[in-house]
């Protein structure tokens, strides 16, 4: 990375630990697979993404409360979701098994 791209990213993040941190979680989310905010151009690294992300505003390191309130969010939504699939779940099975114990009863 050469020095004018280091500059820049530090100035945007507001320090050297902040942008390490911030890089370091991006880098982590986006080999788990999770979607670039960027267009990939051919053959990139993912280091090479996560500067330009930054570099366009696209990440933010949240910390403190509003970092605790997301993951309250975040956690939240997901038992919703995984409520409403054990619901969707529950009810496909039972769907099918009524009619097949009809057919018996005749």
């Amino acid at each position: 990375m050469n020095p004018i791209t280091l500059d820049k990213m530090l100035t945007k993040v507001g320090g050297k630990y902040r942008l390490v941190s911030l890089y370091q979680k991006r880098l982590r989310e986006l080999q788990r697979g999770l979607p670039a905010l960027v267009q990939a151009e051919d053959e990139e690294t993912l280091e090479s993404l996560v500067c330009r992300e930054i570099l366009d505003g696209k990440v933010d390191l949240l910390m403190g409360e509003a970092a605790e309130k997301l993951r309250k969010e975040i956690a939240a939504r997901e038992a919703d979701e995984a409520e409403a699939a054990k619901k969707l779940t529950g009810k496909g099975a039972a769907a099918p098994a009524a009619p097949a114990e009809a057919k018996k009863a005749d």
